[in-house]
């Protein structure tokens, strides 16, 4: 068969698996069993599996090679998020009200996102916070086809002796968040905060630990998804083919060809 047929079979099968997936009931046992409140979040657990639920964020059961080059059994895509404004919502409001906490302990000029999906979530909290404490949004860099995020930024964006808190929406290593405070250090500015909405890490990386000891850093939930390097991945061993992130649908709801 020709690969790309072969590529988009595969992706239609990936997509039935997971519509079915989610139209049974037994899916919520799935999300107890991998979500996790944080402390610095309003958001009960409850409501983050209704985000995931009703977003159908989550793919089980798959395995997937992500930005880092590393594989997972279990995709949290939040671009399938992004799609739903009344979720985007809530997730901006729970982050705009820990942002309100920080600014009383440290003055923010503005938050640095990266130019991806992100970006709503930031447009989305300088929106409810405007009455309260404006803070200018800055986009990073950012490149759809390598998930990688750029440095550069134009000059006067981030000034000297501006203080910025870093976002994303999800993260696993912190690599993402910590290469957005060296672009505020970079430019002469204080980084005074990270945020992400979801962590990804499930504890298999100190660094995260690392950042979190030295910022105020906010995570609406923390999803268990175990990650491994390619010689350790099960599914591999098992001689079974991988998606890139990139391939993966990102709506779910869509009909045929359209989810891809």
């Amino acid at each position: 068969m020709n690969l790309l047929l072969e590529k988009r079979k595969r992706i239609s099968e990936l997509v039935d698996y997971q519509r079915r997936l989610y139209a049974d009931s037994s899916v919520e046992d799935r999300f107890q069993l991998i979500v996790e409140e944080s402390p610095c979040s309003s958001l009960s657990k409850s409501e983050v599996i209704r985000i995931f639920r009703d977003s159908k964020a989550i793919l089980f059961d798959t395995h997937v090679a992500v930005v880092s080059g590393h594989h997972t059994a279990t995709y949290l895509g939040f671009e399938s998020i992004a799609r739903d404004a009344p979720l985007l919502s809530m997730i901006s409001r729970d982050m705009g009200q820990w942002l309100l906490g920080l600014s009383q302990h440290h003055r923010i000029d503005g938050l640095l996102v990266p130019a991806s999906d992100a970006r709503f979530l930031a447009e989305g909290m300088a929106t409810i916070l405007h009455p309260h404490m404006p803070v200018r949004v800055v986009h990073a860099p950012f490149n759809p086809e390598t998930g990688k995020i750029g440095t550069e930024i134009p000059e006067e964006t981030i000034r000297k002796g501006d203080n910025f808190v870093v976002m994303n929406d999800v993260t696993a290593r912190g690599n993402c968040v910590n290469k957005l405070g060296t672009i505020v250090n970079d430019h002469g500015g204080h980084v005074v905060g990270m945020m992400v909405f979801a962590r990804r890490d499930s504890g298999q990386f100190p660094f995260m630990d690392d950042l979190m000891a030295r910022y105020p850093f906010y995570y609406g939930t923390n999803v268990l998804m175990p990650q491994w390097e390619i010689q350790d991945c099960p599914n591999c061993r098992r001689g079974e083919d991988f998606f890139s992130w990139k391939e993966l649908p990102s709506d779910l709801s869509a009909r045929g060809d359209d989810a891809c």
